[in-house]
């Protein structure tokens, strides 16, 4: 069986050139190089693939994983290369193709744990609400700005931002700030949302915030990050879970790995513990 290397194809000329080095001084077996977009590549096209290593940042890991899920091959590996990197914050993982490629061949496969959202699969976070909608709106035009695009996308939001009216059996709440998912700990270029997330722990985490919050969002965000959120406790569900049933009102932004989708109506949520096999460091 071979290797197929996805690369984000936005990925400078030095990286592209580093990994397709490191690849052929260190890579033991077959491997290709993806072509084109990876999403139009079919099942049999991928027949003769075992083993997918992303090479850019979270929406190149989504790809590669949502285009993994149409074959049998469930081996992946992770090279950051790309704005956000934030699932490789919760493996702990730099941007070092060498090691990475070495210690994928080195180590056992771990079993690591995929989120499913109806029919798309997530790797690090899903969520609907003012975070998704920051993520809608730190688009090409605020991303000449580099870090500072996704900052500006949150005071953009603070404009716009209405409450969705998402229905969950069992929560009182109907109208929500905030409305996420995890199964990594990080999104936004480093917000620590879930903290203790694990992708191997075989749980989802969820945080809802309801109205309420909306009116403070930015103190409630700092909170979050420095990991004081016990200050508010009105209006705010945490808990774990293997699935959740909802029902989304209104059309609304998803954000299922940095990448938006619009969406409405019934949504089911599960874990799949150790679907896929990690071959790579873990340094957190």
């Amino acid at each position: 069986m071979k290797t197929l290397f996805i690369l984000n194809p936005r990925l400078k000329e030095a990286k592209k050139r580093e990994v397709a080095e490191a690849a052929s001084r260190y890579w033991k077996g077959d491997y290709d190089f993806a072509r084109g977009n990876i999403w139009d590549y079919d099942a049999d096209a991928l027949a003769d693939y075992d083993h997918f290593v992303a090479v850019g940042g979270d929406g190149t890991i989504f790809a590669a994983v949502n285009t993994m899920m149409k074959t049998w091959a469930r081996k992946l590996t992770i090279v950051p290369a790309g704005s956000g990197n934030d699932f490789a914050r919760s493996l702990g993982l730099k941007g070092d193709s060498i090691n990475i490629l070495k210690e994928a061949q080195a180590t056992e496969p771990r079993p690591m744990d995929l989120g499913k959202w109806n029919e798309h699969y997530f790797i690090n976070i899903a969520s609907v609400g003012f975070d998704a909608d920051v993520n809608a709106n730190n688009n090409e035009g605020l991303k000449r700005f580099g870090p500072f695009s996704y900052t500006l996308s949150v005071i953009k939001t603070l404009f716009t931002y209405k409450p969705r009216i998402i229905k969950k059996e069992g929560l009182a709440l109907r109208e929500w700030t905030l409305f996420t998912i995890g199964n990594g700990g990080y999104y936004g270029g480093g917000f620590p949302i879930f903290p203790n997330a694990s992708p191997f722990s075989g749980e989802l985490l969820f945080l809802g915030a309801g109205k309420s919050r909306l009116k403070h969002i930015l103190p409630f965000l700092l909170c979050l990050f420095m990991g004081k959120d016990q200050l508010w406790k009105k209006d705010m569900v945490r808990a774990s879970l293997r699935f959740m049933d909802f029902n989304l009102i209104d059309e609304v932004n998803v954000n299922l790995d940095g990448e938006n989708f619009r969406e409405k109506g019934p949504v089911h949520v599960r874990i799949l513990p150790r679907e896929i096999l990690y071959l790579g460091p873990v340094n957190k």
